[in-house]
């Protein structure tokens, strides 16, 4: 199963993730966070403590992988919900790679996505919604057009994807999801 979450920035996916992670697990399930997030300045780290704070809050016991591209490599088992946060934060990790190149990041995200969902009894995926945004420059141009299809891909393989505004869920697709 895979549940795709978008929605802008602070407007409460990631809180809704957790809370849909922890209601689709069972006794046997470890809660697996995909941290995709990288320490780069002073912003990301309180975002960054902010979630561990959350999650340490919860009453669930997470286990945390630290993954900023590759997230097929990690290691799960077919009881694990996976909750990958978050999307655009991934694909900025492909896009500043030198291994690799930039123009099959989005193959390789979907790729290793859809892996994992095909291990795992189910995988979160919390992403940005960028396309009410303004695309200055070539390169976040490029960025945001390679998210886009990464977001239709993913939708059209998903159960359910959520919008979130303002707090408040909007089942998009698929069967409604109850995260009080």
């Amino acid at each position: 199963m895979i549940v795709f979450i978008t929605g802008g920035v602070r407007s409460g996916k990631s809180s809704l993730a957790e809370k849909l992670a922890m209601q689709l697990a069972y006794e046997e399930s470890r809660l697996v966070y995909a941290a995709c997030g990288q320490r780069t300045d002073s912003e990301m780290k309180e975002r960054i403590r902010h979630h561990q704070d959350r999650r340490a809050n919860s009453g669930a016991r997470w286990i945390t992988v630290e993954q900023s591209v590759d997230l097929g490599q990690i290691e799960t088992a077919p009881s694990d919900i996976l909750l990958v946060d978050c999307i655009t934060t991934l694909l900025a990790g492909e896009f500043f790679r030198e291994d690799k190149p930039v123009s099959e990041a989005d193959e390789r995200i979907v790729s290793d996505l859809l892996s994992l969902a095909g291990r795992a009894h189910a995988v979160v995926l919390v992403s940005n919604e960028l396309s009410f945004e303004p695309m200055p420059g070539e390169l976040t141009a490029q960025y945001a057009k390679k998210l886009g299809l990464v977001h239709q891909r993913l939708v059209q393989e998903c159960e359910t994807a959520i919008l979130v505004e303002h707090g408040i869920p909007i089942v998009k697709k698929g069967g409604i999801l109850c995260a009080e």
